[in-house]
């Protein structure tokens, strides 16, 4: 449009007069200065006058039409001078080039000398479907920069521009707006400090703090693009992007209006405000027709309780809102979480928020305080404030240090469900060709380690120590005395303690894991035999 505009200034202010009905009175340039300008040509004019004594201008009354190579100057009256190669015009000023660029006003000023042009009030620029509307125009033919510097507006189709300075450069195409900017849509109204527009490419690109508002999501930042014909857009620099229930940052975004589909890089938050929750991680796929993001990178989960944060890192998390109270989690791969009183590893886990439970699938490993859980299936009930239970499925064995020399409570079975109060273990049901490996204690004092085996085993558990044991059906137990015990083969089959990779802190979690003795199966330990047991073994060879 602007790039229209310079060469109508060109053509109408270098070009020659030519009175209609009368005699050429323009001057011809010398042929030795190759600089100065041809001359305007008035093409028609109800009066000319010229009084040298009064005024150097030429002046022309009523219906002036003049041209300048090209472009066709219409207006009231025109005031020529020739000494200082400027020109004044006023009254129903229309420029036009062609077919499809009109310029009115209620004054022009032109300079040949500066190649600057000024339209003053009432200043509209139209060109097919866009509109620029101001009250001072300023144009700088030699370098084709047009600006406006109190107040403009520009109006394209559905889009509504608005700044106190603007400029036009023709060589680029761009149109550059600063201070008070604001762009304003059915869809959505954008304000920034600094905007550019690639008249091209229709993209738009702002510089520093800048937000979009519409009806349902919130942008920020200090720097980017907007497509505003793919309604494509790329954000950086304290971006954010927010919707009624989420809140999206990094480093750079990246939106689709039309996909409602947002990826984030580098340093990104997920903010669940409703569910009171927070994803971090390097990259992010936010889809919001469906309310899911897939989150790659080091992403870690933080879910807020009231006292305490559940944390979740995997190479891949997915998460999904079903409505303001159901969502779930989905990690895959090198699943590691942590909270205050619960560690786990796997290689897969399930959260969803509408029953607080957390599943843990492929090898699964599950710590709370001094107990370990294993099973080839877990499941965690995490509750709204604090962790009330879990339930072992499948090769279940839960394991409790029971003192620091090397003493554990063993429970197998094929399935193990534990009750959880005051973050510690309280009651726990062994089910299925039940076994238990537990020191029982009086008065504080270890007296043995007592074996059993049968369907159902019930264990009561007070500050951490079995309490007492209730087994279905009733079958006798052995103690062997805490004297004769040999602790070190005092394990079931099985056995398999990996304290030491239970994630410590939040910092754990996305750091390998140590590698234990333990992390290939367990050979059978044999237990070391007597040599009175020997005895007996060759008097039954015999």
């Amino acid at each position: 449009m602007f790039n229209r505009i310079v060469c109508i200034f060109i053509f109408v202010l270098f070009g020659g007069f030519v009175f209609s009905q009368t005699k050429t009175v323009t001057p011809v340039p010398k042929k030795d200065d190759p600089k100065k300008s041809s001359a305007i040509n008035i093409k028609h004019a109800a009066s000319l006058s010229y009084d040298g004594e009064r005024s150097d201008a030429k002046i022309l009354r009523g219906d002036v039409v003049c041209e300048h190579e090209g472009a066709i100057l219409y207006c009231d009256t025109a005031y020529i001078y020739d000494k200082t190669n400027t020109m004044r015009a006023g009254g129903h000023i229309l420029i036009t080039k062609g077919d499809s660029i009109r310029v009115t006003g209620d004054k022009l000023f032109y300079d040949g000398k500066t190649k600057m042009a000024t339209l003053e009030n009432n200043v509209k620029c139209i060109e097919k479907d866009m509109t620029l509307t101001t009250n001072l125009l300023t144009f700088d033919v030699g370098n084709s920069i047009a600006s406006y510097h109190n107040g403009g507006n520009v109006v394209n189709k559905e889009n509504t521009l608005d700044s106190k300075d603007g400029y036009y450069y023709s060589a680029t195409k761009e149109l550059a707006f600063h201070q008070d900017v604001v762009l304003t849509n059915p869809n959505y109204k954008m304000k920034s400090d600094t905007l550019r527009y690639n008249t091209t490419t229709k993209t738009s690109y702002f510089f520093g703090p800048s937000i979009i508002i519409s009806k349902d999501d919130y942008i920020y930042c200090e720097n980017g693009w907007y497509d505003t014909n793919k309604e494509q857009a790329q954000f950086s620099k304290n971006a954010l992007l927010m919707t009624k229930e989420q809140k999206l940052t990094g480093d750079s975004l990246y939106y689709d209006r039309n996909l409602k589909m947002g990826r984030a890089f580098r340093n990104i938050k997920l903010i669940d405000t409703a569910q009171k929750s927070i994803i971090y991680g390097d990259f992010a796929e936010y889809h919001e027709k469906r309310s899911e993001a897939l989150i790659t990178q080091k992403p870690i989960y933080a879910r807020i309780t009231e006292t305490d944060t559940l944390f979740i890192a995997a190479d891949t998390l997915y998460h999904r809102d079903i409505d303001s109270v159901d969502n779930f989690l989905n990690a895959y791969h090198h699943v590691r979480i942590y909270k205050k009183d619960l560690q786990a590893l796997c290689d897969s886990a399930v959260l969803n928020t509408k029953d607080s439970l957390l599943q843990l699938y492929r090898t699964p490993v599950l710590w709370s305080n001094k107990s370990q859980a294993t099973a080839r299936f877990i499941k965690v009930n995490v509750g709204k404030k604090a962790i009330h239970g879990f339930r072992l499925e499948g090769n279940s064995f839960l394991i409790q240090e029971a003192d620091s020399l090397n003493k554990y409570n063993q429970l197998i079975g094929k399935s193990i469900e534990g009750f959880i109060v005051a973050d510690t273990i309280r009651r726990v049901i062994v089910s299925g060709n039940a076994e238990a490996y537990y020191y029982p204690k009086s008065k504080e004092k270890t007296i043995g380690l007592n074996k059993t085996k049968s369907n159902e085993i019930f264990l009561w558990f007070k500050n951490d120590d079995i309490e007492r044991v209730t087994i279905k059906p009733k079958t006798e137990g052995a103690i062997d005395p805490i004297k004769d015990v040999d602790i070190e083969n005092s394990r079931l089959k099985g056995f398999n303690w990996q304290y030491n990779k239970r994630p410590k802190s939040r910092d754990d979690l996305h750091v390998a894991a140590p590698k234990s003795k333990t992390d290939e199966p367990e050979k059978e330990k044999t237990p070391v035999k007597k040599p009175e047991s020997k005895k007996k073994t060759k008097k039954k060879q015999k």
